[in-house]
């Protein structure tokens, strides 16, 4: 078998694995739909005794249409969202949620929307996510719950929305969890106002205003502690990381890259280097600059087991590849990224930084050993031995980083790095990737390709620049002393 025929081999499977698990979160989808609408119908609609058979349906198809536009704005706005499952399901959980939640509110005082606590789902989302996929969610939401026939006031819809969409719009990339403050004072301002204006209008009475201006206040304060206190389960449920975490791990001072700066400086040296491209790079595509940084960080760890036997790592004339065969050292070298993910396993590593150590290399070949251990007839013995395992990269941030790894590493090797062998190891390193099919499954287009290669090309025109030779000094005589 050749190395062609492995790596194609290795593709099938992932392919046949990818067409079971589509179908699988077919079938989960639309479970979760029904699920929400059968929810929402039962417990916003009334006694159930009492309604007529005709209404509980009607009720439940109006709820399924509200749901599944959700689900629908997710596949055309944020389609990585809609695909992934474990997202799609943390959603689902929270309009299920929300729709208890509602029940327990009317339940405690009918006729006051102020007191579900829909901004709870707008902090989560947006801390998570994003703000418009925030906001779309809590607008459908509010709908939702205000057309239940327990919800049939006027309040309901403004008041809902106000708290909910303020909620979305207000949460930012936060960088310090104290900006949970103002969020609070934001919700509860505009809540409170939506309430105000919504019993003025409806010729309330003073103390009703007041007590349901409280009760909107009270609500938020809740709401927005609630939820950063469930932001870290959402963010392990979704295998998504927000700021906060991904600044948490990108602490150089943390004790694995601590321990890659000691036992293994050149790893590291290499590390910082391609952190400093994936990030401008990610940064100017829209991509998660944080992410592409943090990810590289961690994409080599796994050379710690052995770090002599990596080439930054060795000093001149001394390589332990020598006295090795091709097939031990293309064995060594691959191990490395089964020993970073034990050890991203051991210290918990989120599953989005993990990611960068199985995919910065794809299923690309040990091209070097590969070589050595042909035989003379061209066959390679164990082709499948000089393969990594991959897969190859599934978001924007591992292809960048991918794309990093190859050009800062035959950046280095470069005698005389001027900005047009620059510019040739980028495009060369880059079509190589994208000959070899590594590219096919990250969301990265050819245009943004030209942008990843053109802030490649300043950073390192940077990195390697030429240096002003400083002319010698004569020693200073030092006076003589008596």
């Amino acid at each position: 078998m050749s190395v062609r025929d492995e790596i194609d081999r290795n593709t099938g499977q992932m392919e046949a694995t990818r067409r079971v698990n589509t179908a699988g979160a077919f079938v989960m989808r639309l479970l979760l739909l029904v699920a929400c609408a059968v929810l929402a119908t039962l417990a916003l609609g009334g006694p159930l005794l009492s309604r007529a058979p005709d209404a509980i349906v009607g009720s439940f198809v109006v709820n399924l249409l509200l749901i599944t536009m959700m689900v629908l704005a997710l596949r055309i706005f944020r389609p990585t969202i809609h695909d992934s499952g474990r997202a799609l399901a943390l959603l689902g959980g929270l309009v299920a949620v929300q729709v208890v939640l509602a029940f327990a509110a009317v339940r405690v005082r009918p006729g006051s929307p102020e007191l579900v606590p829909i901004a709870f789902a707008g902090v989560v989302i947006s801390t998570l996510f994003d703000r418009r996929v925030s906001l779309l969610t809590v607008v459908l939401l509010a709908v939702l719950i205000a057309s239940q026939p327990d919800y049939h006031t006027p309040a309901s819809l403004p008041v809902l929305i106000a708290s909910g969409a303020t909620a979305a719009l207000a949460v930012r990339s936060s960088l310090r969890r104290d900006q949970s403050y103002l969020w609070i004072l934001i919700i509860a301002a505009v809540s409170s106002v939506a309430v105000t204006a919504t019993s003025v209008a409806a010729g309330a009475p003073t103390d009703q205003l007041l007590g349901g201006v409280i009760r909107a206040a009270a609500t938020s304060v809740v709401s927005v502690i609630a939820a950063m206190l469930f932001v870290p389960v959402a963010e392990r449920l979704t295998g998504r990381e927000t700021h906060l975490t991904l600044l948490e791990w990108g602490d150089l001072h943390h004790p694995l890259l601590q321990r890659l700066s000691l036992e293994a400086p050149g790893t590291y040296a290499h590390t910082i280097a391609l952190a400093n491209l994936a990030e401008a790079a990610c940064r100017a595509i829209g991509a998660n600059a944080l992410l592409a940084r943090v990810g590289a960080y961690y994409h080599d760890i796994g050379k710690l087991a052995k770090p002599q036997y990596f080439v930054e790592n060795q000093p001149r004339g001394r390589n332990p590849h020598d006295q090795l065969k091709p097939l031990t050292s293309a064995s060594i070298i691959r191990s490395h990224v089964n020993a970073g993910l034990e050890l991203a396993t051991e210290v918990r590593l989120p599953a989005a930084i993990k990611a960068f150590i199985n995919e910065h290399h794809g299923t690309n070949t040990i091209a070097y050993f590969l070589e050595r251990a042909r035989e003379p007839d061209g066959t390679v013995p164990s082709p499948g031995e000089f393969v990594y395992p991959g897969p190859i990269p599934q978001s924007a941030e591992t292809a960048v980083v991918m794309l990093a790894d190859g050009v800062e590493a035959i950046a280095r090797t470069l005698t005389d790095p001027t900005p047009e062998r620059m510019r040739e190891v980028i495009d060369r390193v880059v079509q190589q990737r994208l000959d070899q099919g590594q590219l096919r499954e990250a969301p990265i287009t050819l245009r943004q390709l030209s942008i990843v290669k053109r802030e490649f090309a300043r950073v390192l025109g940077g990195m390697y620049h030429a240096r002003v030779e400083y002319p010698k000094t004569p020693a200073r005589s030092e006076p003589a002393t008596v």
